[in-house]
């Protein structure tokens, strides 16, 4: 008798619109990318409303480096490349594969960075919910945001800020049929239920790590 290993089902990477276009963005990635880079940068400036920190320089020295050396954290950027192909959906008969390869996705992706008054019916969801200052950035207010789904604990607001495509093969009629696609995001961070979902995750997570105070032992 032989035995059955129950393999985890992997997830799909994704992108989701956070409002309402016609047609929906919606993109559920066809491969995961086997990478993704994370990123944020933190400046110091000094305090002070003129940026000389002549309003700290009363109190002691220590209360005058606290004041002067103000720090400025950028919010988090994302980059991944997806690869789209077209091989699998022909050996399955798919009818848009069939007719124009890679094109359906290939044209969601690009709609995803496309301004909302760009297209036919774009209506950003936070002038439903009255509040269209949550995401804390302006071109939330006129690019889609997205929701980049990556597993159930990171579901996080983003901005689609580069797009790179690279055709890599062709039908006859010139419709692609593999396409590299390196994408750049920047998280939306502030008071909105996806981002406080997934810090909330982090948070968790990072209370979590305090089960392996034992790899301390060592350090001194």
């Amino acid at each position: 008798m032989s035995d059955f290993v129950m393999r985890p089902k992997v997830l799909r990477g994704a992108f989701i619109e956070y409002g309402l276009s016609l047609p929906p963005l919606l993109f559920a990635f066809q491969f995961n990318p086997e990478s993704l880079t994370r990123g944020r940068t933190a400046s110091f400036g000094a305090g002070g409303a003129d940026g000389s920190g002549a309003g700290c320089r009363e109190g002691s020295e220590a209360q005058q480096r606290a004041c002067t050396s103000q720090v400025q954290v950028s919010e988090e950027t994302i980059s991944l490349t997806l690869m789209l192909d077209a091989s699998d959906d022909l050996h399955d008969d798919q009818f848009l594969a069939k007719q124009f390869g890679v094109g359906a996705q290939l044209s969601v992706l690009e709609l995803m960075i496309y301004p909302k008054t760009d297209q036919l019916f774009g209506f950003p969801i936070g002038n439903l919910l009255g509040g269209s200052d949550q995401f804390g950035a302006a071109q939330a207010k006129t690019i889609p945001i997205l929701l980049f789904v990556w597993g159930r604990k990171r579901v996080m607001p983003v901005v689609m800020t580069s797009l790179q495509i690279t055709e890599q093969e062709y039908f006859p009629d010139l419709n692609p049929k593999r396409v590299q696609v390196a994408v750049q995001l920047k998280v939306l961070e502030g008071f909105n239920p996806p981002y406080l979902y997934s810090h909330g995750w982090r948070m968790a997570l990072g209370a979590m790590n305090l089960g392996n105070i034992g790899d301390f032992a060592d350090v001194l």
